[in-house]
């Protein structure tokens, strides 16, 4: 009695155990199929936080540009470099300016990136350097004063 007793308790556990194989089978392919889903929604929420994160982001470290001041005017400002790079950056009433902005003048800008803008937070400015005044000729020594001194 106890040998049937143990058998029959062996049947029940293999049955049992391709009951819950074959559920298992049938609830994994649902959950394959709903995972699916589940990980489309979280590509799209990894995307919408990326891009609240974007929005969000820390502000750029501000740019400094120094060079010859190009053209200025009352909101902006154009500086070239020596090598040709030309820039331009926005002026508005928190710019700091030092110094008299004009054409020709050196100027050193801080700046900061607001969206697709250089906006200036300072300007150092130095006048155009005076344009040199030619050296006149010495005057020329006269021959015979030479030969008077032999």
């Amino acid at each position: 009695m106890r040998k049937l007793v143990v058998v029959l308790a062996v049947v029940a556990l293999v049955f049992g155990l391709m009951a819950a194989t074959s559920a298992y089978a049938q609830i994994g392919g649902i959950a394959k199929s709903v995972g699916k889903g589940v990980a489309k929604e979280k590509a799209k929420g990894k995307a919408t936080s990326a891009a609240k994160q974007a929005t969000k982001a820390k502000p750029a470290k501000p740019g400094k540009f120094s060079g010859t001041i190009s053209s200025v005017s009352d909101s902006s400002l154009v500086v070239a470099k020596a090598g040709g790079a030309t820039e331009t950056f926005v002026l508005n009433a928190q710019t700091k300016k030092e110094g008299n902005l004009q054409n020709g003048g050196k100027a050193t800008v801080q700046y900061k990136v607001d969206g697709s803008n250089k906006v200036a937070t300072s300007v150092k400015a130095s006048p155009p350097k005076a344009a040199k005044a030619p050296k006149a000729p010495k005057a020329a020594k006269p021959k015979e004063a030479k030969a008077k001194k032999k």
